[in-house]
């Protein structure tokens, strides 16, 4: 799906992964919904490029920190995230790349354009 398809902010040239849990469920303390994901759930996202590249062994990985918030709720990550189609400032195809970003303890949020 490209980003514009999931939201109309996002650019075509990009993709989109969706974020958030497969199954449904409240929180008996907030009777939210279970199913977002918050900041502080994971480290690094790795999403599989095979829709996109139609291989197995392609993969983007970006720090989890620097994710889209949700607009209604900034401690949740925003359903869908853009991603870029190839490696860039945000997305690395490399693994230990995203690692060296991830301890860097650089702060800020992937770009939308």
């Amino acid at each position: 799906m490209t980003a514009r398809q999931a939201n109309r902010r996002f650019p075509d040239k990009k993709y989109v992964v969706e974020t958030q849990r497969t199954r449904g469920g409240t929180d008996r303390r907030t009777q939210g919904s279970t199913r977002p994901y918050r900041f502080g759930e994971f480290d690094i996202l790795a999403v599989s490029m095979f829709p996109s590249k139609n291989s197995w062994s392609s993969f983007l990985y970006t720090v989890a920190d620097w994710l889209l918030p949700d607009p209604n709720d900034p401690s949740r990550l925003l359903k869908f995230q853009p991603i870029s189609p190839a490696p860039d400032t945000d997305w690395t195809d490399d693994f230990e790349t995203c690692v060296t970003w991830l301890r860097s303890g650089l702060k800020k949020t992937i770009s939308i354009e």
